[in-house]
């Protein structure tokens, strides 16, 4: 790998293995070739694998796509970026995306008409002061038709983390709204982590009102048993 001279003044570091990389990485290639990612070419659609079908049954959407379960290093990477603002991890989780959507789409290449990443309610954005899914997702989709005000999150719910799977859903009931004509489209929604499905079918079903043929979810992570 060759460096800049920026590169050497104001050095970057593998956040696993410390080695000194390019500024626009977040991980060495060794690194990121040695890390445990969902088997995208064996499995396009996770849904495909009895596992993940049995972790998540009923969901409203068609396909799933996830880079990889919620474990090290991915759950640090994720909590610190989205709690404590630790925006060097944010390089790290995008260069795991884009190598896992080179997969995708190379196994998959049916055109999709829209993405949307799902929004926070807007005191949750006041508060936090940035929607972390759209600061790691957004760059990943380069030309891709990305509808950033499509998708409304107009129910302030509770905190997720600690609550039961039927909480989950009850918290979430009417929490999104669609505001545009989806009419025949393929829609991908996206979020970072997927424990229950529960926040991923709540956006599904707005987008399916409001006339979405086709709903794909895709996550950074996937939360295991």
């Amino acid at each position: 790998m060759k460096l800049s001279l920026s590169d050497w003044l104001f050095p970057s570091y593998c956040v696993l293995c410390q080695s000194q990389i390019h500024s626009s990485m977040g991980l060495c290639q060794f690194c990121l070739d040695d890390l445990p990612l969902l088997d995208l070419a064996e499995h396009d659609n996770l849904f495909y694998r009895p596992d993940i079908v049995e972790m998540f049954p009923n969901c409203n959407f068609e396909k799933l796509f996830a880079c990889a379960f919620y474990q090290p290093p991915f759950d640090l990477w994720l909590k610190q970026l989205k709690f404590n603002n630790q925006i060097h991890y944010k390089k790290a989780l995008q260069q795991v995306i884009k190598k896992q959507l080179r997969v995708f789409m190379t196994k998959h290449p049916v055109a999709v008409d829209a993405f949307i990443i799902l929004p926070l309610h807007k005191a949750r954005f006041l508060t936090r002061g940035f929607n972390q899914v759209t600061q790691v997702w957004q760059p990943c989709l380069g030309s891709n038709k990305v509808l950033n005000n499509a998708l409304l999150r107009h129910k302030h719910t509770s905190a997720q983390s600690q609550l039961s799977k039927a909480k989950r859903v009850k918290n979430l009931q009417q929490a999104f709204s669609c505001k545009i004509n989806l009419e025949g489209k393929t829609v991908v929604i996206i979020d970072d982590i997927m424990t229950t499905g529960a926040t991923l079918n709540a956006a599904t079903l707005s987008l399916k009102e409001a006339g979405a043929k086709h709903v794909w979810a895709f996550t950074t992570c996937l939360t295991p048993l």
